[in-house]
């Protein structure tokens, strides 16, 4: 790789810097007694929409030992992606709208045959709808019932935290993807800690690895060789607060003058986003992802991976970045900060100004020998914490003893217990 893509990265030994371990965590199984594999099914309202529930559904579906874990997928409506999970997989379609109508009572009634008759084991939903319909249909199945909560709840109304908590009296589980989300589902949702457990997701480090990707995919875009590139992964919605990502951008550009800015993602605020660029008086150094672009080839060109939402569980771009070996400047919301190490794998900003948002990136272009260090740090912690070899793993553990002890939550060997 050449000079002018990788910036001057360089390698550093992890284990030399104070509160990172250069050794993979430790995990280690209980051992399963059970002959046939747990029967899982995984309730999602689609796998259609190309986001990050989504695809974390379908990665889990296939990355399971179907001698471990006969795993099932189960959506209201069919996609090309449920049709795609291949043979070890088993899937199913109930057509729903509303689950308080006739055709929904009549879908329960299927899925409730449905579970009983695959003899399913547990059933994980993933989103709000299917966690109703999964509660509802599965009382006196046998099935442990489990329900994920993948953010820290920016969307939720009074009406929804009611019907939650009602629900949540019903669940055997509750997984969150960080101690954020476990802490924020306990104190809004009134869910018992014990009924909590924080179960980490995983990157695929050699498929996210800088130098798996492919860095003349933004020279397609028009941009310089020589240019470093502050980019963000993130879909175009308000939560992610491009907007704040566009006006630091502004104030980078006057102390980089060579740096530009690249928007990795879809979503209806681009054309509102172009505008702002323009506005901004940077449109020439701002550039947008093609639709069909690939994540890992964008990655390839970035110097810093960047994230300005106003609120997260625990993001995959992070993980990301971290596997493409990229320092890291996000704000300081849920889980980031159980992923970014300040000042040692990147920064955290607290302060929601371009100003502040700012300052680090300035800081990350001028020096690139932080960069480099920050980059392989970043590395080095998603070797030995995020691995999605082990997230899978660990969550096939957490389905074996949910199924053996239907009264308490399990404990398990996760990040959660480890040092952060």
């Amino acid at each position: 790789m050449s000079v002018t893509q990788n910036f001057g990265r360089q390698t550093f030994a992890a284990s030399a810097i104070p509160g990172i371990s250069a050794r993979p965590a430790d995990v280690r199984h209980r051992p399963f007694y059970r002959t046939a594999p747990v029967r899982v099914c995984l309730m999602v309202d689609s796998l259609g929409p190309d986001a990050g529930t989504e695809k974390l559904v379908a990665s889990l579906a296939t990355g399971f030992d179907p001698e471990i874990i006969e795993a099932h997928v189960c959506c209201f409506e069919t996609s090309t992606r449920l049709a795609s999970l291949g043979a070890s997989v088993r899937t199913a379609v109930f057509p729903l709208q509303r689950v308080n109508s006739l055709a929904g009572l009549g879908q329960l009634r299927r899925f409730r045959a449905y579970l009983k008759r695959n003899n399913i084991d547990a059933v994980h939903s993933f989103m709000t709808k299917s966690y109703i319909f999964s509660v509802l249909a599965a009382q006196r199945t046998g099935c442990r019932i489990i329900s994920s909560r993948l953010s820290c709840g920016y969307w939720h109304t009074k009406k929804l935290i009611w019907m939650f908590r009602v629900l949540n009296r019903y669940a055997t589980h509750i997984l969150t993807n960080s101690t954020a989300a476990k802490n924020l589902t306990a104190s809004v949702e009134k869910a018992p800690l014990d009924k909590i457990t924080v179960v980490y997701p995983g990157v695929d480090l050699r498929r996210f690895s800088f130098s798996a990707g492919n860095a003349a995919a933004c020279s397609a875009l028009g941009i310089p060789k020589e240019a470093p590139v502050v980019g963000i992964v993130a879909n175009f919605r308000p939560v992610k607060d491009l907007h704040l990502f566009l006006k630091a951008a502004a104030v980078i550009s006057k102390a980089a003058p060579s740096a530009v800015f690249l928007l990795v993602g879809q979503g209806e605020l681009r054309s509102e986003l172009q505008r702002l660029a323009a506005e901004l008086g940077i449109a020439e150094r701002v550039y947008f992802s093609l639709p069909d672009g690939a994540v890992p080839d964008y990655l390839a060109r970035m110097s810093v991976g960047c994230l300005s939402s106003q609120s997260e569980g625990l993001p995959n771009a992070i993980l990301e970045y971290m596997a493409a070996g990229l320092p890291v400047v996000a704000t300081d919301v849920g889980g980031v900060a159980e992923l970014v190490r300040d000042g040692l794998t990147g920064f955290l900003v607290r302060d929601r100004t371009p100003e502040a948002f700012a300052r680090p990136v300035i800081q990350l272009l001028e020096n690139e020998n932080l960069r480099a260090r920050m980059g392989e740090l970043a590395l080095e912690r998603a070797r030995a914490r995020f691995d999605s070899g082990a997230a899978v793993k660990r969550l096939q553990q957490f389905y074996i003893d949910a199924v053996r002890d239907f009264r308490t939550a399990p404990e398990l060997p996760c990040p959660d217990a480890l040092s952060l």
